[in-house]
C-alpha cells in the first residue's frame, strides 16, 4: 500500500519463497501474499517474472536483484522480503548505477539497526517482543502440555525512510 501511495505502477518481489522444509512457518509466503493481495486490491498485478526466491545469502540475491534490475522492463518499485536482502538489492542497483528513490524504490522488512543507518525503508516487526512472546508461551505449554495452541499476531508499521 505504501508504495502504490507513493505513485509506483511496476513492482518486483524479492524473497526465500522457497525454504527448507524444516521451517514450519513460511512468514515470506505470507509477505508474498499479502503484497499480492494489496495490488490486486489496488487493480495491479505482479508478473511472475517480477518474482524472485533467493535463499538469504548475499550472493544469492545479489544474483536475483541483478536479474531484476536487467529485464527489458524493469520494476520500478522492489519489496525485499527482509532487510538483509534489501541491501544486496542496493548494492547491485549502485553498481548498475540505478538510483534509488529516483529510478528504483526499496522496501525492506525487519527493521534492522543498520536499516536506520543506510535510510532505507523498512516494515517494523517488534524482533525482542515476539522473542519474549515466543519463550513465554514454551515456558507455559513445558508446564501444562495440554495448553492449548496459541497464535498471536504482533503489529507491524511501515517506517518510511528515504528509499521510497
Amino acid at each position: 500500500q505504501h508504495l502504490i501511495k507513493k505513485g509506483y505502477k511496476s513492482f518486483a518481489f524479492l524473497g526465500d519463497i522457497e525454504p527448507p522444509e524444516r521451517f514450519a512457518i513460511p512468514p515470506i509466503k505470507s509477505r508474498l501474499t499479502g503484497f499480492k493481495q494489496a495490488l490486486q486490491d489496488a487493480g495491479f498485478s505482479l508478473p511472475k517474472t517480477y518474482i524472485r526466491s533467493a535463499p538469504y545469502t548475499a550472493l544469492e540475491t545479489r544474483q536475483a536483484a541483478l536479474a531484476l534490475l536487467s529485464l527489458p522492463k524493469p520494476p520500478r518499485a522492489i519489496f525485499a522480503a527482509s532487510d538483509m536482502q534489501a541491501l544486496s538489492v542496493m548494492k547491485v542497483a549502485r553498481q548498475m548505477g540505478v538510483k534509488i528513490p529516483d529510478d528504483l524504490a526499496l522496501v525492506g522488512f525487519d527493521d534492522i539497526d543498520v536499516a536506520e543507518h543506510v535510510d532505507l525503508t523498512t516494515v517494523r516487526q517488534h524482533l525482542d517482543e515476539s522473542g519474549r512472546l515466543a519463550a513465554e508461551i514454551l515456558l507455559s505449554r513445558i508446564g501444562e502440555s495440554d495448553r492449548p495452541l496459541q497464535h498471536i499476531n504482533l503489529p507491524l508499521r511501515m517506517i518510511e525512510r528515504l528509499t521510497t
